[in-house]
């Protein structure tokens, strides 16, 4: 593991694309490390895609170009943050909830059925980015966990809970996720919360089923994510046709879980009414086309890593049911999954 962690000081240093991550439940760590700073576009190419929540221009480490790597993850002693975040000014309190407010009142109108609002942490903060990744690493196995740098992108760590799309040979899987509480053992989900994760279920599979047969649905459950809990629903299906495969992943992304629902009322919405770029935040990264396998996650629970600062992006799926203060609550709960892996 040394190896790697030493490989990407030098990639770093040098202002070359890397990337290191491992799967959910997984001990071991991958990564490609690019031999030259070239942006390259997803188009045609197989490695490691990282694409933004806008359906733009989505960029790829292609096998081609890159040295990929492997090595076993190792404990290592991780002591709890340090890092204390200033209490949240109520002005960004109230604004959040404003922004919830128009929401609520935008989905009464009959603009759109849901939609997923966000916000953007600026702390002033350096962090050693190693450090931290490692503790990700260690306390969120169960999460998709990834470093990516580019110069013409720059750094974004995270540890995301939610798989947009697996293709194995013409065997896809998916995953319709959605609510959120604080983890317990006797949790219950309201209303809300069962209404918004069955939008996301009824979205995948009908997007979907132009492109695929015998379409499975697993009862939905509750899924434990570090600290915080969701309602998930597991899909499967059948692709008609392999090359069907990036036509069907532009179909379901934005999903509903980071965008809304119909998608191009909730875009607009978004687009228009939160203020700020979200840039990578929500959109999807992961392994594309190697060796007829591709294991893509929604960039969620990340952050961006700049030279004496980060920003993180936390956000809330909002139906006609949503109180404003709650939802700003559950934009801290998910800020916390972060904030305890500073380094």
């Amino acid at each position: 593991m040394q190896g790697i962690l030493d490989k990407i000081d030098t990639q770093y240093q040098s202002k070359l694309p890397f990337v290191i991550y491992a799967a959910p439940n997984s001990e071991t760590l991958q990564a490609f490390f690019q031999r030259n700073a070239v942006l390259e576009s997803f188009f045609g190419q197989s490695g490691f895609v990282f694409a933004p929540f806008s359906n733009s221009e989505k960029y790829i480490l292609s096998e081609k170009q890159c040295d990929f790597f492997e090595a076993i993850i190792k404990e290592k002693n991780n002591t709890d943050s340090t890092f204390e975040k200033e209490e949240t000014d109520p002005l960004v309190k109230n604004d959040f909830e404003d922004l919830v407010k128009r929401s609520v009142d935008a989905i009464l109108e009959g603009q759109f059925q849901k939609v997923v609002v966000s916000r953007k942490v600026n702390l002033a903060v350096s962090i050693n980015f190693k450090n931290t990744f490692l503790k990700l690493v260690m306390q969120y196995k169960t999460a998709f966990r990834y470093l990516f740098f580019h110069p013409e992108i720059g750094m974004w760590m995270g540890a995301t809970p939610e798989q947009l799309l697996k293709i194995e040979g013409t065997t896809i899987n998916t995953v319709a996720l959605a609510g959120t509480q604080l983890y317990n053992d006797t949790l219950v989900w309201e209303a809300k919360e069962i209404q918004e994760q069955q939008f996301v279920t009824d979205f995948i599979t009908n997007e979907i089923k132009p492109f695929v047969e015998e379409i499975k649905l697993s009862e939905p459950y509750t899924a434990k994510a570090g600290t915080l809990a969701h309602i998930k629903t597991n899909i499967e299906a059948t692709l008609i046709n392999r090359e069907l495969a990036k036509e069907l992943l532009y179909k379901m992304h934005p999903t509903p879980a980071v965008c809304g629902l119909p998608k191009k009322e909730a875009m607009e919405f978004v687009l228009k009414e939160e203020g700020y770029d979200r840039k990578f935040y929500s959109g999807f990264l992961g392994e594309w086309n190697r060796n007829e396998t591709s294991n893509l996650f929604v960039n969620l629970r990340c952050m961006e890593i700049e030279e004496k600062q980060i920003n993180l992006y936390v956000g809330c799926g909002i139906t006609k049911d949503s109180i404003p203060e709650k939802e700003f609550y559950e934009t801290e709960n998910k800020l916390a999954t972060m904030l305890k892996i500073i380094n």
